[in-house]
Parts: C-alpha cells; structure tokens; sequence
C-alpha cells in the first residue's frame, strides 16, 4: 500500500481530520509516525530480509585489517558465508579454547573459519592477509528500512500484509498530540496495545545492543505479547 493510502485510512476512519483546510495533524507529522512504526515492527520482529544489497550484506576483506562493521540497520544476521561455506559463529571464550592463537593468526583463503561478533563489529579467527585482500563476506541479514518515509507515494517495506496494522502506532503518536483536541492518553493507550498485540512488546535496548552475537537473534526475540485491554472496543466509533 502507499502511504497516501494509509494516511486516508487513519484520516477518515480513525481521527476524522478531514478538512484540508485546517489538519489537526499534518502530512508530514503522520508520515513522521509511518516512520517510526516501521522501525518499531522491525525492531520487534524480523519483517524485511536482505541478501543482495551490498550495504548491508557485503563485508569487503582488507590485507592486515582484522575487525569489520556491521551496518547499524542489520537486526539479525541469519548466515555468513564465505568461500561458498557458511560461517559459524563462535565467541570469544570459545575461541581461546579452540584457536588460542586466532588473533594473530593469518590467511583465511583455504583454511576453517569461524566468526566472532562483538556489538557491531565482526572479525574472523584469521586475519585477512594478500591472498585474501579483496575478497568478499556475504551477510544474509533481517534489517531496519532502507529509508524514512518522506513522500507519500512510498510504500512500506515490510509485507504488504502488515502495512494497515502500522495504523496502530501511527494512532498511538497521533492521540499523544499536546493540544487540547488532539490529546487523548486513553486512545494513545489503547492502540498502543493493538500495536503490540500484532507485533509483540518493543526488544530492550540492552538485548538489541547485543542481539547479533547470537547465532540467531530470533531466540532472544520476547514471545507476543497478548493484551485484553479495551476488548470489545469498537475502533469505528473513534
């Protein structure tokens, strides 16, 4: 769906602003929400899988260079795969016991490799050297959208299925509004929860800080959170 149909539908069948002449909430402040409740779904959830754009899922080897970033959009890293093999991951701990040397070690090109994440950096149990200058690391990831929602004829990146329950959180901003005809902390509350009924509770920002050093991050993700506030409530009548 495109944006300027969402906003229709949170215009008329929710808010009932439409007078064009004089919006309670503009274009771009409900846009601005659009935003933020695609971000909240893919931080909540893994919605937009990515494997071809390089940004994201193409680590470049460097000749000496030991430790790489991950784009701060990577959520989850589903697979690393290098030489045509999937890479496995392995900590730190681990590696001392396995490899105690794999710090100093060099060439990756023809030997067994393991990968070690820390935070938002990668590195390997071997440092690249010439042979491997070059090369590429292939990141098969779930992330964050590319870009905000700026115009109207954008269309969300996740599923399509998904896109009329971001109305939910847009609803839930909406209703925060600090005046007296847009305030109203029981509707903001109330769509907060349809919000999460759909897409579970909002992952710590202890447990993102640390989410892509598990092999895969889906089993730290909170189960769904299930609410019974306000059931029964006939959203048309708002």
């Amino acid at each position: 769906m495109l944006i300027k149909d969402l906003i229709t539908t949170v215009r008329e069948d929710y808010l009932f602003d439409i007078n064009e002449d004089a919006y309670l909430w503009s274009d771009k402040r409900l846009m601005r929400a659009f935003t933020e409740a695609e971000r909240q779904v893919c931080n909540r959830g893994d919605y937009i899988y990515d494997d071809t754009t390089p940004q994201y899922t193409k680590i470049t080897l460097v000749s000496g260079q030991a430790s790489y970033s991950i784009d701060p959009k990577v959520t989850v890293i589903e697979n690393i795969i290098f030489d045509g093999d999937s890479i496995e991951r392995k900590s730190k701990p681990d590696m001392d016991v396995l490899q105690p040397t794999w710090r100093t070690d060099t060439t990756m090109t023809g030997n067994v490799i393991y990968a070690i994440i820390s935070g938002r950096k990668i590195r390997f149990n071997r440092i690249p050297d010439a042979d491997d200058d070059g090369l590429f690391v292939y990141l098969e990831v779930y992330r964050l959208p590319k870009s905000d929602i700026t115009t109207s004829y954008q269309s969300p990146e996740i599923p399509e299925e998904n896109h009329r329950d971001l109305i939910y959180w847009v609803l839930h901003e909406c209703y925060k509004k600090n005046d007296a005809d847009g305030m109203n902390m029981e509707k903001s509350d109330y769509f907060l929860a349809r919000f999460n009924e759909i897409f579970g509770v909002p992952v710590s920002a202890k447990v993102r800080q640390h989410q892509l050093e598990n092999p895969r991050s889906l089993t730290i993700r909170p189960s769904p959170y299930i609410t019974t506030v306000n059931a029964g409530v006939d959203e048309s009548q708002w």
